[in-house]
């Protein structure tokens, strides 16, 4: 697969977990971020946490190949996965845990068994008709995308942010209160201007940093 394939993987699982910041995915857990695989690796990491849950007090980051024998992860799937995986305690190999963002890191296999429930098909189906997402080939041809999401502390939000013919993924900190119509129209625009990046420090999901929180 293409890095822009990876990418549109990626924009495809976060448009559809974004509904989990607002309801729990599993028990009382929250979707806290949706997080890119680090230096384009085809996957995704969903974060998990309690209902104010920031990048400071996460519980743990799930991550899931974008990909199955050349086959595209379905976002239901990767709900299923992690309802799977959080529902109840597991044990893990060595090589399946590690940390990032002082968070335990847990790698899934590839064959982790998932189905969708009746009220994820009922979700898709009224928002198709509603307030259709995009699709595949929308994505496809879009300029920019939004990959990611990370609430982070002080009211502020990560947005990770991939721009056709650039494999690098730019984090845009933006803060809630301000994130009105001219602040969402400057993240894909004002993520291009290279002068203005920071470094990510230790975000290993991102190669830059822009704070837009000014």
């Amino acid at each position: 697969m293409t890095p822009w394939e990876v990418a549109v993987a990626q924009a495809d699982v976060t448009g559809h977990l974004i509904l989990y910041t607002q309801a729990p995915i599993v028990k009382k857990m929250r979707v806290r971020g949706v997080l890119p695989g680090p230096d384009g690796a085809p996957t995704v990491r969903i974060a998990l946490g309690r209902r104010k849950a920031t990048v400071t007090d996460l519980l743990t980051i799930y991550e899931i190949p974008l990909f199955r024998q050349d086959e595209m992860l379905l976002p239901w799937e990767a709900v299923s996965r992690v309802r799977h995986e959080a529902g109840e305690v597991r044990f893990y190999s060595g090589g399946q845990v590690d940390h990032v963002l002082d968070t335990p890191l847990i790698r899934l296999a590839e064959d982790v068994p998932g189905e969708e429930l009746p009220e994820d098909r009922a979700y898709s189906l009224l928002t198709a008709l509603n307030c259709p997402a995009p699709g595949y080939e929308e994505r496809e041809k879009a300029e920019s995308l939004l990959v990611g999401f990370l609430y982070l502390s002080e009211g502020r939000m990560r947005l990770y942010v991939r721009h056709q013919g650039d494999p690098d993924v730019v984090a845009c900190d933006v803060r809630f209160t301000e994130a009105g119509p001219a602040v969402i129209a400057e993240v894909f625009s004002r993520s291009k201007e290279r002068e203005l990046f920071e470094e990510p420090e230790d975000d290993p999901h991102c190669t830059a940093v822009l704070d837009l929180t000014h």
